[in-house]
């Protein structure tokens, strides 16, 4: 992570505070000689942040590796399953669900058949961009916990038929509403950098690099 001024340095120390806290083991801050030592084709003329443990995973093999480790300790998987809504009483959670091809077929306003209601001790809502809408789908949890919608869009590009200037991933200090632009790398040595951010209004508005 590389400090481009001066005013960036305390920001860096912070994170580094922070990731120490954390448990991440080996970070160290260098001058900005040493971190273009390790890359070349780096600018930095102030600080670095140096985490020799970060990396990349193949998320697909995490996630597989994930759900045998679930299932064998017991974990039921209801797949192609849609979450319609809920509710809340009491101490219990019921989570009303449908096979998503029901779904597909549904026009939003007529009486669904088959539905199935799971009563978890736990609910995490990971729906992504859908995660307010189906927490405000809810019956008795209250609005005022149910946090705001903001979204935004960004644009990666990949370097292409040339060798990867960089062998590690860079990033800046992290600015409002990202980790700024960043030079990433996949497990075949792909490089790109990215994403810009642009608030959009709604999950389909249309970005405006389409519009180009």
């Amino acid at each position: 992570m590389v400090a481009t001024g001066l005013s960036e340095v305390p920001r860096l120390s912070a994170l580094m505070t922070r990731g120490i806290q954390n448990g991440v083991e080996g970070l160290r801050m260098m001058e900005g000689h040493e971190a273009t030592t390790l890359e070349p084709e780096l600018q930095c003329f102030i600080k670095a942040l140096w985490s020799p443990s970060s990396g990349i995973v193949d998320s697909h093999s995490l996630m597989l590796s994930l759900v045998g480790e679930a299932e064998s300790h017991g974990t039921t998987f209801s797949y192609n399953t849609a979450v319609i809504g809920g509710r809340i009483e009491g101490n219990q959670i019921q989570i009303h669900v449908f096979e998503s091809n029901v779904i597909a077929s549904w026009n939003g306003s007529s009486e669904l058949d088959s539905e199935l209601i799971l009563i978890p001790k736990v609910v995490v809502n990971s729906a992504g961009l859908s995660a307010p809408a189906i927490a405000k789908r809810m019956k008795g949890l209250p609005d005022g916990i149910i946090p705001a919608s903001h979204y935004a869009c960004g644009c990666y590009f990949t370097l292409s038929n040339t060798k990867s200037p960089f062998k590690h991933l860079i990033y800046p200090i992290p600015e409002v509403g990202g980790l700024g632009v960043h030079v990433s790398l996949d497990l075949n040595g792909q490089i790109k950098f990215g994403p810009d951010v642009e608030w959009i209004k709604g999950i389909d508005d249309i970005p405006s690099f389409l519009n180009m």
